[in-house]
């Protein structure tokens, strides 16, 4: 979803940040072999010689995706830039190197991106308008045991083994819900009905996959769920991409906490223990269930 009014519902904020990134990297493909000071050097040098002709092109609205916009023209008022983020470690907006710990990593946006919390708070707050116009709130999806079920193949049983011989194909998932991943050494199943679920409710939520499972893995996961990026996009979130080890935290989630429904199989996530309470009490919605196996066998 856009943060602007006329963009369409399905574009997010994450997408534009993805955008504006791919788009950055891309002008800047043939200076990839260049030192990193020589970099540096060239930036500074551009900053104090051209800075009228930079703050007029961050004016240029073609020049950034509609998610910056407001920020940069906040900076150009106050004749500095506010460095809402920054990427490999310079400011998205100016190009000033910035502190490696600065802000928040989204790097399941864009490897290397990192936001200060006032740009997550200001985008947040746009994004909710915009959401509450479609009338649709955020739903945070869990993987395994909720969504799907995976196996490692070492673990299977001489009972199931008969199953290897009954897996879709890869080339066509839509048609598919058992799937061998030998590459991964594993099997998944997919909940029946899952497409029809995520097709539902996409018309009321905009969805975010979030695992605690690795980045490679929630990937390939979110292709057999949305094989088409109707549904997810970029929005898929693995421990490696989360602040908290061993937990989940909707810090990383571009949403209101308010306007939020986790559906997962475990109560306790969204738990900070260093202070004893969970991020969930009265902010967000948890549809908690435990899983029956049988519909593993159907």
């Amino acid at each position: 979803m856009s943060l602007v009014t006329d963009s369409p519902v399905h574009s997010s904020s994450s997408d534009d940040f993805a955008a504006f990134l791919d788009a950055s990297l891309d002008s800047g493909s043939s200076e990839e072999t260049e030192d990193s000071d020589q970099l540096e050097t060239q930036r500074v040098k551009r900053r104090k010689v051209d800075k009228m002709e930079n703050i007029e092109e961050l004016q240029d609205p073609t020049s950034l995706p509609p998610s910056l916009e407001q920020t940069a023209e906040a900076s150009m008022k106050k004749d500095v830039c506010t460095h809402p983020g920054s990427f490999g470690e310079m400011c998205i907006l100016c190009g000033q190197r910035l502190d490696a710990d600065s802000g928040v990593t989204f790097g399941y946006i864009h490897k290397g991106l990192r936001l200060e919390n006032d740009e997550i708070v200001r985008l947040r707050n746009t994004d909710m308008k915009n959401l509450l116009r479609h009338k649709k709130l955020y739903l945070v999806l869990d993987l395994d045991h909720t969504l799907l079920n995976s196996t490692q193949l070492i673990h299977m049983s001489p009972q199931e083994e008969y199953l290897k011989s009954q897996t879709d194909s890869l080339q066509d998932v839509s048609k598919g819900s058992l799937f061998m991943l030998s590459f991964m050494h594993m099997m998944t199943k997919l909940r029946p009905f899952v497409r029809a679920f995520l097709k539902e409710a996409s018309e009321l939520f905009e969805m975010y996959i979030y695992t605690m499972g690795d980045r490679a893995y929630a990937l390939e996961m979110a292709k057999l769920l949305d094989p088409q990026r109707e549904y997810f996009s970029s929005r898929v979130i693995s421990r490696d991409d989360g602040t908290h080890r061993h937990q989940k935290g909707l810090d990383v989630v571009l949403g209101q906490e308010s306007a939020v429904l986790i559906l997962d199989d475990t109560e306790n996530v969204g738990m900070d223990k260093a202070q004893g309470q969970s991020d969930i009490d009265g902010k967000i919605s948890l549809l908690c269930f435990k899983l029956s196996p049988i519909w593993l066998q159907l």
